[in-house]
């Protein structure tokens, strides 16, 4: 397959299926040829609207597609069934985050993909988003020396666009669902914790606001907050400090688009570091293309990496539920 595009049928024809279909137009190794979603006035709209095939049930779609690979872009609570079905095909997945409800499942899922040998990435995309991965690079390269600090925040209205992600049977909630894209990119710069204490406001009987502090022998400070319950008013929201030996490092999102990274060292002014300017889902979705067809590890996204993320996650809502006040990992 080396040099060839990569087939894909995309299984998900809502706000997300829309994002990686429209970010994956501009890339030369990959090529979307179908539409799934069990909705089939859903399929149909996404079929007519982007001039591809549409689709109602797996199997046919497979059938009649034969595709190298399933983007998987639908509800949390379906990423099992759904992958089980495309292993037992010998079909590949790039799949949304997280991967699934519960590590049980998440393990499921690694040991079918294992057995079925079919390849599986899950698609962190703030493993690819200019500032984070910045701030990663800088933090392995450990150009501003040790890490003392870091403190994560992300905010969102609840979701308009669907009406599952802060169910805790389908999506999760934000303790799941958003939190999972800081609490990865937290375990890139400094591993997993001993120990994590949160606390959290439920909605639709979940979890869907949330702070935790984290705990790490080595005595760092790290912090995050996670929410789908800001008013209407306010706009979405992601935002990082880390704090470095000799540097500090701060993304706010809210800022213009080439401002929102700031380097601030200990020696030296201000400055706003050039970053690549690529667009973070493209960049997933051709990492993803490229490593399938030349036969390369995840390594920018390892599989135990997402399913660690999502064990810390649910470490988090432990927390928040009292059930494991001081949640030990």
């Amino acid at each position: 397959m080396k040099n060839q595009k990569l087939r894909m049928l995309l299984a998900g024809a809502g706000f997300m299926g829309k994002a990686h279909f429209e970010a994956a137009q501009s890339l030369d190794n990959v090529e979307y040829i179908g539409i799934l979603d069990a909705n089939k006035d859903s399929a149909g709209k996404f079929s007519k609207q982007y001039g591809i095939l549409g689709f109602s049930d797996f199997e046919e779609a497979v059938e009649k597609l034969k595709p190298d690979a399933v983007d998987i872009c639908v509800p949390t609570s379906f990423h099992l069934p759904l992958i089980t079905a495309c292993a037992e095909k010998g079909v590949n997945v790039l799949c949304e985050k997280p991967l699934a409800l519960t590590v049980a499942d998440a393990l499921k899922i690694k040991e079918i993909c294992n057995r079925k040998n079919i390849r599986l990435m899950v698609a962190q995309v703030l493993r690819f988003w200019p500032e984070y991965v910045y701030a990663v690079d800088a933090a392995k390269s450990g150009k501003y020396g040790k890490i003392l600090s870091i403190d994560c925040k992300r905010f969102s209205t609840l979701p308009g666009w669907n009406s599952w992600m802060t169910k805790p049977d389908v999506g999760g909630g934000a303790v799941l669902d958003l939190q999972i894209h800081d609490i990865d990119f937290i375990v890139q710069l400094v591993g997993m914790p001993e120990s994590i204490y949160s606390t959290g406001r439920f909605f639709n009987g979940t979890v869907n606001a949330v702070q935790n502090k984290f705990f790490y022998s080595s005595g760092i400070s790290v912090v995050s907050e996670a929410s789908f319950m800001m008013p209407e008013s306010y706009p979405f929201r992601m935002y990082f400090r880390v704090e470095f030996e000799n540097a500090v490092m701060e993304m706010d999102f809210w800022q213009p688009k080439n401002q929102r990274l700031k380097v601030f060292p200990a020696a030296g002014e201000m400055f706003i570091p050039e970053l690549s300017g690529k667009d973070a889902y493209s960049d997933e979705i051709a990492y993803f293309s490229y490593c399938v067809n030349d036969g390369k590890a995840f390594d920018r996204v390892p599989l135990d990496e997402s399913i660690n993320s999502l064990l810390l996650c649910l470490k988090s809502k432990e927390s928040c539920e009292g059930k494991n006040q001081l949640a030990v990992l």
